[in-house]
């Protein structure tokens, strides 16, 4: 058994490269489905799992500059809206870590995004892998993708790259881009997606078994 977790950056190609992996080695892909199934049988109550598996990390500052201060309707005491997200993001990102664990304990996955890189830190039988392509050409993409102009296109590749690192480091204290998390560093200017995605499985049949 292994489990292979595929970091990428927005329109790199990597959810397109995980499903091709999870299909040639007959892994299990680590979506909504499988967290459902993860977590019954750890028997969590299902609006745990749904708000796991729902998690979208926010740059920190996003929500407080929208909603600013709320008051508690109880206490009548004042906190800021960023204090009360941050709480409630520490909770979802743990039962997120607990989810992913029991994911690795199965075996046989292909955990894409949600911080597996971070929840399995130096276990050998993982494979920690980044999908990554110059930004010039993500923009490109997405604005081709989504048909809105470069000027957004390049807005929301910022926005999304900022918010991927920032979440990484606030609850692991990791830098997204330090190359040592990773075993395989995979540029998709220069690889085609079925090629990338071979190399991935390659690598995955090298590592140790349990």
């Amino acid at each position: 058994m292994a489990v292979i977790t595929i970091s990428r950056q927005l329109e790199s190609g990597g959810d397109d490269i995980a499903h091709m992996v999870a299909e040639k080695l007959g892994y299990q892909y680590f979506d909504k489905k499988m967290m459902a199934q993860v977590g019954q049988e750890m028997g969590l109550a299902a609006g745990v799992i749904d708000g796991a598996a729902n998690f979208q990390p926010a740059a920190k500052g996003l929500l407080e500059r929208w909603f600013g201060n709320l008051e508690d309707p109880l206490t009548r005491a004042t906190y800021t809206f960023g204090a009360q997200n941050d709480a409630l993001q520490q909770l979802t990102v743990a039962q997120l870590m607990d989810i992913i664990q029991a994911g690795y304990k199965k075996g046989n996955v292909v955990i894409v995004g949600r911080g597996g890189m971070a929840a399995l830190q130096n276990k050998p039988d993982v494979l920690h892998v980044r999908v990554q392509t110059p930004v010039e050409l993500r923009v490109k993409r997405l604005a081709e993708h989504e048909k809105v102009s470069l000027e957004e296109a390049q807005q929301r590749i910022r926005e999304r790259d900022l918010s991927d690192v920032d979440w990484i480091h606030r609850y692991f204290g990791l830098d997204s881009h330090d190359p040592a998390l990773f075993d395989l560093v995979i540029n998709t200017s220069k690889l085609a997606l079925v090629d990338a995605a071979d190399l991935i499985v390659q690598a995955s049949q090298r590592l140790p078994k349990r």
